[in-house]
């Protein structure tokens, strides 16, 4: 499995980070690799998303 089957993640993570700087999803995304295979990037969305939406009904 070479480059070809990952995906950049990197905007996305800079695009996060950049709209959201406290947040407890900017820390653990800024922690990730810039790029995911497709089964990582579905696997770690669903819990992001989790993050996401637990730290939106705290406020």
């Amino acid at each position: 499995m070479g480059e070809a089957n990952r995906i950049d993640i990197s905007k996305l993570k800079t695009g996060f980070m950049g709209k959201f700087p406290s947040h407890q999803l900017s820390k653990i995304l800024s922690a990730e690799p810039d790029s995911l295979t497709v089964e990582e990037l579905l696997a770690k969305a669903q819990t992001w998303l989790a993050f996401f939406k637990g730290d939106d009904e705290n406020e």
